[in-house]
């Protein structure tokens, strides 16, 4: 586990820092300082005993150990700013690493996750781990190193102590190994605790609303309450059950000592050791046993840090998205599924579309062929749970296909990379994302290296520019968390602002216009379709009356194409979409101004 603790850094940041060796180096020094002053104190003590200590030798035995003392200060001044400039530099590397994972990972993974998992992994147990390497390492290598200098020392004054002294080690560290192995399952138990606990919290705070809403306050407070009190028996436990233990191996280090001791007295009696030399010996040898009980103490707490390193070290052994070894780039952009189909890994995981639960062997999509075309607006319908999200997030490499195979320009999804495919593909789907900051740095994410006039542009494009214009600061008014302080239809007009900007080759949009008023969305449309005569563009429609003039329609129903051609084709057809379509045309009667409004 010690090793596991002190190689963590440099597995998880996978560098190493020369700042973090020179200050190991310079915090074993300190470790021979703070063991100095007791060979001065063996030198003084053997002239008292023999009675030739005078005061000027006292002043320079005393001396000795001030300065000792001082160059301990001194190195330790020295190397533990270099540990903790190493230690924090390498986690930042390993907190860079872990995200750049993450970023790697498919979509699939990331729903199969309770969300306050996952940000404890990020959170507290990175933190923890991070905390033990910039707060353990120096105490802990000067804390060892001291007593292997007096052991190595004691040897000098009498050997035959020493070896006995070495060999009450070993059954102490049995006994600090059956302490550890005693606490592992609490330890376990209280990771799972702290889990529960961080998940439970985020989802209360979350759905705090709902919860008000609808009255179920007192029911929510209850569960989280009991969450929170078996953390705190988890933390209970975990203290508790080592604390038997730990007396048993403060019992053998003591034991340790009083052998030591025995053996001593048996030698002084028989003459073979004075009894100066054996209080001498028992004075210096006092600090060893004392530095191993505070070092075995230390131990005990590594063992949650090991357990937290474990999860860190899980999520970067997660599958990534394969890549190719070298990457290569469509001519054109056309998109082709051949024989694809999709289904879930895991016994359960949650079917947004679906709004229920997939079992796993449950194809979301099977055996899809289909061509989508370049300079043609493409639209995905269906009824509910019929894969339409599914067949986007698999064309942007969001999720894996497990079948079958998808390409653009005649090249494998798999072959292009995801860095490529990113850069080819523009994403607006339903669920929004706005990060801290300004509306300017939001939209910029589409482009890094966009003029403020491009990010204006793109903002007019996404019928954004006017409300952009009213608020506080204009383009540089600074959003609340995720935007809370924008309505959804403005949230979704920046997302659409991101993508114009973006100006990629292909554009995926799911319901990107759900959230506008019907103004802002024939607006929007109009600027879609103008974007279409040079772009590859896949809608997922669900007002049909939007998609009437595509130029191609794929039809979905349990995760199968059922039909596939024009919006008149297809009305014409006594097939599904005619269903659809007479459907909302029905509801569409009730608010008739709307449909001359989108014509």
């Amino acid at each position: 586990m010690i090793i596991d603790i002190l190689t963590s850094g440099f597995r998880l940041s996978k560098t190493r820092d020369k700042q973090l060796v020179h200050g190991i180096l310079w915090t074993i020094v300190e470790g021979f300082f703070a063991a100095l002053p007791f060979v001065f104190l063996f030198m003084m003590l053997t002239q008292a005993f023999a009675k030739e200590l005078t005061i000027k030798a006292a002043i320079f035995f005393g001396c000795g150990m001030v300065l000792s003392f001082l160059l301990r200060i001194g190195a330790s001044a020295i190397g533990a700013p270099k540990i903790y400039n190493g230690a924090f530099t390498m986690m930042g590397e390993a907190r860079l690493n872990v995200a750049e994972h993450l970023r790697k990972l498919p979509m699939g993974w990331f729903n199969k996750q309770r969300s306050g998992d996952l940000a404890g992994r990020l959170t507290s147990d990175i933190t923890f781990v991070e905390h033990m390497w910039s707060h353990f390492i120096q105490p802990f290598v000067a804390g060892f190193s001291m007593p292997v200098f007096l052991t190595i020392f004691l040897f000098f004054v009498d050997f035959r102590l020493a070896i006995v002294m070495l060999c009450g080690f070993p059954l102490t560290l049995l006994a600090l190994l059956w302490t550890l192995a005693m606490g592992k399952s609490a330890g376990l138990k209280l990771a799972k605790a702290n889990s529960a606990v961080q998940s439970a919290l985020l989802e209360y705070v979350q759905s705090i609303t709902v919860i008000r809403s609808f009255g179920r306050f007192g029911n929510s407070w209850k569960r989280l309450v009991k969450i929170l009190d078996d953390q705190r028996n988890a933390w209970f436990h975990a203290e508790t059950r080592t604390s038997p233990f730990l007396s048993c191996f403060g019992f053998v280090l003591e034991m340790s000592y009083i052998s030591l001791v025995i053996f001593g007295i048996y030698w002084s009696a028989n003459d073979k050791l004075t009894v100066a030399q054996l209080l001498i010996f028992l004075i210096i040898a006092l600090p060893v046993y004392r530095q191993l009980y505070e070092v075995g103490q230390a131990m005990l707490m590594l063992r949650l840090a090991n357990r937290s390193l474990m999860r860190i070290e899980a999520l970067l052994h997660e599958p990534t998205l394969t890549e190719p070894q070298h990457p290569e780039m469509p001519e054109n952009y056309e998109i082709r599924f051949d024989h694809v189909g999709f289904s879930y890994d895991k016994k359960e995981t949650n079917n947004k579309e679906a709004g229920n639960t997939k079992m796993a062997g449950h194809k979301v999509l099977d055996d899809i062929s289909c061509v989508i075309r370049p300079q043609e607006l493409t639209a995905i319908v269906g009824p509910s749970g019929a894969g339409k999200t599914s067949f986007v997030h698999l064309i942007a490499r969001l999720w894996e296909r497990t079948e079958g195979k998808i390409t653009i320009g005649n090249i494998d999804l798999k072959d292009i990379g995801t860095e490529n495919l990113h850069r080819l593909i523009g994403m607006v789907f339903q669920d929004v994302l706005l990060f801290s900051g300004t509306v300017y740095d939001n939209i910029k994410i589409g482009k890094e290296d966009a003029s403020r006039e491009e990010i204006i542009e793109a903002a007019k494009q996404a019928e954004a520019h006017q409300f952009i214009m009213a608020l506080p600061e204009g383009y540089d008014t600074v959003l609340d968390e995720h935007g809370s302080s924008l309505s959804g239809g403005e949230q979704q007009r920046i997302s659409i602002a991101r993508a114009f900007l973006k100006n990629a080759p292909i554009l995926l949009l799911d319901e990107a216009t759900a959230s506008l008023d019907p103004s802002a969305e024939a607006e929007i449309q109009r600027a879609m379709n103008a974007l279409t005569r040079t772009r590859t563009v896949v809608v997922i429609a669900h007002r049909l009356n939007s998609i009437r003039r595509a130029d191609h329609i794929i039809v979905l129903k349990n995760g199968k194409i059922v039909e596939e051609g024009t919006h008149d084709t297809l009305v014409k057809a006594d097939g599904l979409y005619q269903k659809l379509w007479n459907n909302q045309n029905k509801a569409r009667g009730v608010l008739p101004q709307t449909e001359a409004i989108l014509n």
